[in-house]
């Protein structure tokens, strides 16, 4: 069977990860008598980022991938589909979104922000709603022409199959794998009396910045615990997604640190050099109230770094028992959740071990040989 991978919405970030990591983690002996052939479609620049080097992976673009928006739509709706019929017998849309009509489509769910409407109220903003909205119908048609689906949660697949009639589809929970960079050790777990404002204990926040992400909370937490005197340092990392928020969050960090001595924003930083602030932390948080399966947090854990997250799903359905959850919208929530966290250091030091344990078993190549292995078992029951 030959597999073509959809692969045309890829701009950049987690999916392009994604992508890579399965391929480079492809399983040609154990598929050998299954697959002949996988064909990657997207735009030059997303090939130029994989590392191809297998015989029966192929890569193929087209000029219209490589221009506008409209002329990307126009050519998925209008000539995409000639191209697919040539080149595979089963089609696996990655971001779920493939708008055309072939027969035999395998589609994932990676975006629960197209779902949880409570978030939309609070973007107000009506053109990024709208977005939205539109990515949801294009994920909504992909879902009721797919003869397969795959999740990355069990809180997204519980969810999207309340909002979408999916009874009919053979569906899949797989999780994303974590490269071994990522993989630390548990430090020394001090008091807090070991820390001084010179010498502060450092809480790490690495996300994008939007509305859902409450970086401006946490700001407000760290001031209100620095004025009662306990010695902490907030360092933010993650480039702005929603210009809004990134006002919101660098107008509190203003009123509530003018002088910069303890919140530092470094702005977007590169993939590779994430693990690096992982290392120099004390303290993680993460504060995203919408998610699918959270990268970030997964990286956390893996760093052995203690953590205090969103007590919203599908957080706990990957941290369970190894950090201390808070109301992200609550600032006291996250004051009493950091003060948790740093008065206990043998708890710290328990959830962190615990946490290293439980990443053991994300690994990309369970992932690709699991999402492959699906694939194929869609094609045989539909062929």
């Amino acid at each position: 069977m030959r597999i073509g991978i959809d692969g045309t919405n890829l701009g950049g970030g987690g999916g392009v990860t994604h992508l890579k990591e399965i391929l480079a983690n492809f399983d040609i002996e154990h598929f050998k008598d299954q697959i002949t052939e996988i064909v990657v479609f997207s735009s030059q620049n997303v090939l130029d980022q994989l590392e191809v080097n297998n015989a029966i992976i192929k890569v193929k673009s087209h000029p219209n991938l490589n221009r506008g928006l409209l002329r990307r739509v126009f050519f998925q709706i209008k000539g995409y589909d000639k191209i697919i019929n040539s080149h595979c017998d089963i089609l696996f849309s990655i971001t779920g979104d493939y708008l055309g009509k072939f027969g035999l489509v395998v589609g994932m769910s990676q975006n629960m922000l197209l779902y949880e409407r409570s978030i939309w109220k609070e973007i107000k903003q009506p053109m990024e709603v709208i977005r939205f909205w539109l990515n949801y119908k294009k994920q909504q048609n992909c879902f009721n022409n797919a003869s397969g689906i795959i999740f990355i949660s069990k809180y997204a697949k519980k969810y999207i199959s309340s909002v979408l009639d999916l009874e009919s589809k053979l569906i899949s929970i797989i999780y994303h794998g974590i490269s071994p960079r990522f993989l630390g050790s548990v430090n020394e777990q001090k008091s807090i009396g070991s820390y001084s404002f010179e010498n502060p204990f450092r809480l790490l926040y690495v996300s994008t910045v939007h509305v859902y992400k409450h970086q401006w909370k946490v700001i407000e937490a760290v001031a209100a615990l620095r004025k009662k005197g306990i010695p902490l340092r907030l360092d933010l990392v993650g480039g702005v997604i929603f210009n809004p928020a990134g006002s919101k969050m660098l107008d509190v960090m203003a009123r509530e640190d003018p002088d910069q001595l303890f919140i530092k924003y470094h702005g977007s930083v590169s993939y590779e050099s994430i693990d690096s602030f992982y290392a120099s932390a004390e303290g993680i948080i993460y504060a995203s109230t919408c998610e699918n399966m959270p990268n970030i947090l997964i990286e956390s854990m893996a760093s052995g770094v203690p953590i205090i997250a969103s007590d919203k799903h599908p957080m706990p359905e990957f941290l369970k028992e190894g950090g201390v959850y808070f109301n992200s919208k609550s600032t006291n929530s996250i004051v009493k959740a950091i003060e948790q966290l740093i008065e206990n250091p043998i708890d710290r030091k328990m959830m962190a071990h615990k946490n290293i344990e439980e990443v053991k078993s994300y690994s990309w190549k369970n992932t690709s040989r699991e999402t492959f292995e699906f694939i194929v078992e869609v094609y045989n029951k539909n062929k």
